[in-house]
């Protein structure tokens, strides 16, 4: 189910609602992601938003997507990082479980983990691990854990991933049929926190969540069966800034910001520290680490909004 709505109030959203099992297509003359116009030398290329194969094999049968058209180099940027980030975050953790119980994933993590390359290893997914050793002393005593993690994505693709997948969907509802053209947001955008399932009741996700609840909703989106969602909300009180959650393959969450740098900074001030815990120093190093909060089903609202569904709406003015 894909949503946008320009007319919101807090707690509900009056929105369009676009048919479940129909494709939104774009025929926009100008790329989606860095808004070049297209040309004999920037010529078009067809896009999926949410890529066909970044979610697990039959999630988009008789399901709606994104369409439009980009350009070639950020399409292919795009596709680079989709490449190790899906086959990631299908991935089970370190105890073998999986973040859902569904046979299409655990087929398409079987299927992907020795083909799909680790920008981080530069080895293939079946094989990115990380180990880690730590040793240290406890008085006369001295100690050694050994930690394996599954594998791991950069912090800098997870929000470039991200970036794209919020341009697509802001540029769809600024899109403007008489020019063929959607907008941007004026402004930066700003990460917040990445985190997988395990994580998903950190404190700096739990204040995203509320702190963002009552703001109003733009893009409401929940695709391939479930395999990608993403919110895009905007500040109640008229301030150029836009609230943006997402997920992949029910097991990464990326949120943050969007807009006027200044307005940002100032949500930002509140955001609370992660707690950490000191488990080895030397007089030239030292490792924390954190332990993770999983997020009960029952509190874990973030992609839940109240909809007043109504046959058309204005589109989003990003300016």
């Amino acid at each position: 189910m894909a949503q946008d709505s320009s007319r919101t109030a807090p707690h509900s959203a009056i929105v369009k609602e676009h048919p479940s099992n129909r494709a939104i297509v774009l025929r926009n003359v100008s790329c989606v992601y860095c808004g070049r116009q297209f040309d004999v030398e920037l010529p078009s290329t067809k896009e999926h938003v949410i890529a066909r194969r970044f979610v697990p094999r039959g999630c988009f049968d008789g399901q709606w997507n994104l369409i439009l058209n980009a350009c070639s180099q950020c399409n292919g940027d795009k596709a680079d990082l989709e490449n190790d980030i899906s086959a990631i975050t299908m991935m089970p953790d370190a105890g073998g479980n999986y973040a859902i119980n569904d046979e299409r994933l655990r087929a398409e993590a079987a299927r992907k983990a020795p083909k799909a390359r680790s920008r981080r290893t530069r080895k293939v997914v079946a094989e990115s691990h990380e180990r880690l050793e730590v040793k240290g002393a406890f008085g006369p005593a001295t100690f050694t854990f050994n930690f394996v993690a599954p594998a791991q994505i950069e912090e800098e693709r997870l929000f470039r991933l991200a970036h794209y997948h919020f341009r697509g969907f802001f540029y769809w509802i600024t899109y403007q049929e008489e020019t063929h053209r959607g907008g941007f947001v004026r402004g930066g955008f700003f990460p917040v926190v990445a985190a997988r399932r395990a994580d998903w009741g950190s404190p700096r996700l739990r204040w995203f969540m509320d702190l963002v609840r009552k703001w109003d909703v733009r893009v409401h989106a929940i695709g391939a069966d479930g395999f990608f969602k993403l919110l895009i909300r905007r500040h109640p009180e008229g301030l150029p800034v836009w609230s943006w959650a997402i997920e992949w393959n029910h097991a990464m969450r990326i949120v943050g910001f969007a807009g006027d740098e200044g307005a940002v900074q100032s949500l930002v001030e509140s955001v609370p520290e992660q707690p950490t815990q000191l488990i080895s120093q030397t007089e030239k190093e030292w490792m924390r680490f954190r332990t993770e909060t999983a997020l009960p089903e029952a509190e874990d609202d973030l992609f839940s909004v109240l909809v007043e569904v109504e046959n058309s709406t204005d589109r989003e003015n990003p300016h």
